[in-house]
């Protein structure tokens, strides 16, 4: 064995291996969530081979590798969460043809101050190591968990605002995603912080536990809740997209969207018809 890890560890590795690939049979039996969450799909297949690759390296590769290999899989993942919560993003803003503005301020405010406070946090706080090589990757990964578990808390701060029920594929999703990167990223300061064996082995298992937790929050959605939430009721989408003022502007979907790098490209009619629409609630 070449590098080494506590017994523990090794268990609920194995465990959370078993339960990656369970997770990825319930994908493949319920083809239409395989087929409605394309990001979130391809998340839970390369976790479950990337967990399976890393234990191999674990017993087969010198420490040394083992953390380049670690952190070259880890930066992969942090890309497709980052691609996951912008997926339930939009699957939550998608039955709205437009917001209000100060529902749109609301929440980039608090937004931006979460991923403000992450970035913070990973520069300011100081580290016991003293390898680029430990320190670097580390701090981008807590950063990115942290700020990626701003955004989804946020979300979830306002879904009964955006008419979202909590017991809804996007929620438990979100959730399961909430849980884990907010005590990952807080385990990965503790790591980043202190030398101590005793402490980083038992942070590094509370990270495993968090998602283990998280992973069998994901099964029970996929093999129990519809992929695709059905859309507000008509009172609702009134009650959210209705200006709090005549001063309040209304942000089209097409806007929103394209604020995060994703373009929608509306016919001429439906854009005439949704400006008269957005006229008249105005007048009103």
């Amino acid at each position: 064995m070449k590098h080494y890890f506590s017994l523990i560890e090794y268990a609920l590795w194995i465990s959370i291996i078993l339960f990656q690939f369970v997770a990825c049979w319930a994908l493949v039996r319920r083809r239409d969530f395989y087929n409605s969450w394309k990001v979130f799909r391809y998340y839970i297949f390369y976790m479950a081979s990337q967990s399976a690759v890393l234990l191999a390296l674990s017993f087969f590769v010198s420490p040394r590798g083992y953390a380049v290999g670690y952190y070259l899989v880890d930066f992969i993942e942090a890309v497709l969460i980052n691609l996951v919560v912008l997926e339930i993003l939009v699957r939550v803003l998608d039955p709205f043809e437009s917001l209000p503005g100060k529902t749109i301020a609301r929440f980039c405010f608090w937004a931006v101050l979460g991923i403000s406070t992450a970035v913070a946090l990973s520069v300011i706080v100081p580290t016991q190591h003293t390898s680029v090589l430990i320190d670097l990757p580390m701090a981008i990964e807590r950063t990115i968990f942290l700020a990626d578990a701003a955004l989804l808390w946020v979300l979830l701060v306002q879904s009964k605002s955006l008419g979202v029920t909590w017991k809804s594929a996007e929620a438990e999703i979100a959730i399961g995603f909430v849980l884990y990167l907010t005590v990952q990223g807080t385990s990965k300061f503790v790591m980043g912080m202190y030398k101590d064996v005793t402490l980083r082995i038992i942070s590094s298992e509370v990270g495993q536990l968090a998602y283990l937790a998280a992973l069998l929050g994901w099964i029970w959605t996929i093999t129990h809740r519809d992929p695709v939430t059905a859309s507000p009721s008509a009172e609702t989408l009134a009650r959210v997209q209705k200006p709090s003022s005549n001063f309040d502007d209304i942000i089209p979907k097409e806007r929103i969207f394209a604020a995060v790098g994703i373009r929608i490209t509306k016919p001429e009619n439906e854009e005439e018809a949704f400006e008269e629409q957005s006229s008249h609630s105005q007048a009103g």
